[in-house]
């Protein structure tokens, strides 16, 4: 289907664990990049300033130079304690429901990047 869409990118630095893996079972950290891609019905239909803001306030604000196995927790479910395995997916999946309250179906993807080369994403 022809249309339009917008793109915008934000960079973080953060830290987390992944519970049982061998190599990414210790706390480790990445310098993250997060990408969204949202849907216009004409040209210029989302501003690009409120879409960077948006990331800026609710991905960079809450997650840079974070452990983000605790910061993250009330948002996955940690309970009892525990704290949650945090993947890039899981990333992914809360940007998309951030996304998707601010800017009702216009969500396309998410990407989250730990490396240039590494990547997950979420597409609703």
């Amino acid at each position: 289907m022809a249309g339009y869409w917008v793109r915008a990118c934000i960079s973080f630095s953060a830290a987390h664990r992944i519970e049982g893996h061998p190599r990414c079972g210790r706390v480790h950290g990445h310098n993250y990049r997060v990408c969204v891609w949202l849907r216009e019905e004409e040209p210029m239909d989302i501003d690009l300033d409120e879409l960077w803001e948006w990331l800026r306030l609710n991905v960079y604000e809450v997650m840079d130079h974070q452990y983000l196995n605790q910061v993250l927790a009330s948002r996955l479910g940690g309970g009892s304690g525990e704290l949650p395995t945090v993947t890039s997916e899981d990333i992914a999946r809360l940007v998309a429901a951030g996304l998707e309250e601010r800017w009702p179906g216009r969500l396309l993807r998410v990407e989250v990047c730990e490396t240039g080369d590494l990547c997950a994403g979420y597409e609703p």
